[in-house]
């Protein structure tokens, strides 16, 4: 009796150490890929204490550096810093975590960054796709309209009149703004959209909501300010009608766009989707919201950190603009033209596009400094007839966590020589057979099916406000204590700000 007793006792607490210890520790296919540490094969704890200290990105980048292209984080997770790795994880469609869906819902909704399902994801996308393609942006008479409103018509004058009182300005916010007022408009149509460019006033106020909103979970901030923000643009793009088309024109000082984006995501859902009318509208109004969220704070960041190391390379600028010079029309600003008014102003995107040392800078920057450049996390699939494996490590399980990052793909030596420092000439003047492996590895926007969607909507916008910026002014750090980036998903500057003094050429 005794010894059944015993067996009774005992077998369960063998069970227990075989399955939490034994297993996982030893026999799992994850016990062959090198450890973070030597607890995370049986806890989560050592990379969780990473998290909660805000220093994720760059413990990652360090194992890296260490262990080698995987690395096993936790029990059930991984880290993959390789090209095929990518390939296998993201060009494969591996779907995403929860932790998506528990972070990006808005009105309580699905959009494309909070959808978790791969076939929801695929068709909400195709509906959107058309009107973020490169060749439909380049080509758009209504993005034409609000490139010129908001660059020659705002934003020029803004900074001139910075220049001429010789005021320095916090360049974050300011580029937070030119990325939300040209989303928005492009959203809603320009009428609709926000122009905080000239109110800065009320742009700090709806700033200080938004830093509320964006540490809130999703149950939380419903409906809160800035929701109902969005919702309030999206009623005012419903009231949209063919009709209004006519009302059109670039060359008075009322100039209109259609809501782009929003009235195509509408008439797209009215045909394919059997939601209930209201249902539809809170599907749109997510989708635009999460659209004005990545499209203000991502550009704010790579627009900061842009002038922040070109403000360091005087002779830079100088060659930026003599490049710049050579548009036409060129983007140089007469404020005593100032009541010309047309879309004739700015050359075609397709040639700010191919300008060598403007593509250059950019794309260092946004190696360097991802606005996005923590971990990417999915999940490994449930296919016992074709296992995963990923850089030699075979048999993954289903329901693995498996993640890449931009910071670590972006500093990896073999790919990008001296990675820590900012070298535009990289991409000008690379070794041959480099710039295939540079940009298969440049990471900024991600990769697949679930890569950014505004990526050619961010490139041309940034371009462009940037050309204009440096064919008129110089820019000098006046102030940047604080301007190391955090360690975080989206990584501002610690201290957020960037004081810049713009002199007027």
């Amino acid at each position: 009796m005794t010894s059944l007793s015993g067996i009774v006792i005992v077998l369960p607490l063998i069970l227990v150490l075989y399955r939490y210890v034994v297993h996982p520790a030893f026999v799992s296919p994850l016990s062959k890929i090198p450890n973070a540490h030597f607890t995370v094969p049986i806890l989560p704890l050592w990379m969780w204490w990473k998290r909660r200290k805000g220093t994720e990105n760059r413990t990652i980048h360090s194992l890296h550096q260490r262990h080698g292209p995987v690395v096993r984080v936790g029990p059930n997770e991984l880290t993959v810093n390789s090209i095929d790795g990518l390939r296998t994880i993201y060009i494969g469609g591996f779907v995403k975590t929860n932790w998506y869906r528990n972070l990006f819902l808005n009105y309580g909704t699905d959009n494309l960054v909070s959808m978790v399902d791969y076939k929801s994801h695929s068709v909400q996308k195709r509906m959107l796709t058309n009107v973020y393609s490169k060749s439909y942006l380049q080509n758009s008479p209504d993005l034409k309209t609000i490139s010129t409103t908001i660059v020659i018509d705002r934003l020029l004058p803004v900074l001139d009149e910075l220049a001429r009182t010789k005021k320095v300005v916090n360049v974050l916010p300011l580029g937070q703004a030119i990325g939300l007022d040209f989303t928005s408009s492009y959203l809603f149509g320009l009428a609709n959209g926000s122009d905080f460019v000239r109110d800065a006033k009320n742009w700090e106020l709806w700033l200080e909501k938004y830093e509320v909103f964006k540490y809130q979970l999703p149950k939380d901030r419903a409906w809160g300010e800035i929701e109902k923000w969005c919702f309030a643009r999206c009623e005012k793009a419903d009231g949209w009608e063919d009709s209004d088309a006519e009302k059109l024109s670039p060359d008075d000082g009322n100039a209109n766009t259609m809501p782009i984006v929003y009235r195509h995501l509408c008439r797209n859902l009215e045909k394919s989707s059997s939601q209930s009318p209201q249902k539809k509208r809170l599907i749109v109004a997510s989708e635009m919201l999460d659209h004005l969220v990545a499209g203000h704070e991502t550009s704010g960041i790579t627009f900061t950190y842009f002038i922040w190391q070109i403000s360091q390379c005087p002779d830079l600028q100088i060659r930026l603009r003599e490049e710049l010079l050579g548009l036409s029309p060129q983007l140089l600003f007469a404020p005593e033209n100032g009541d010309k008014k047309g879309t004739d102003q700015i050359p075609a995107p397709k040639v700010i596009d191919s300008l060598p040392l403007l593509d250059a800078t950019l794309r260092e920057t946004l190696r360097l400094y991802a606005a996005a450049p923590g971990p990417q996390p999915r999940v490994t699939p449930f296919t016992p007839t074709t296992p995963t494996s990923i850089n030699g490590y075979g048999n993954i399980p289903g329901g693995v966590k498996v993640s890449s990052s931009a910071y670590t793909l972006h500093r990896n030596p073999e790919i990008y020589p001296n990675p820590t420092e900012w070298l535009p000439e990289r991409w000008l003047e690379p070794e041959p057979g480099k710039i295939e492996n540079m940009r298969r590895s440049f990471w900024a926007f991600g990769s697949g099916g679930r890569m950014c969607l505004g990526s050619n909507f961010a490139l041309q916008e940034i371009k462009l406000v940037l050309a204009a910026i440096y064919t008129n002014f110089t820019t000098t750090i006046i102030n940047d204590e604080g301007i190391e980036q955090e360690d975080s998903y989206i990584a501002s500057p610690v201290g957020r700000k960037l004081m810049i003094e713009f002199c007027r050429l």
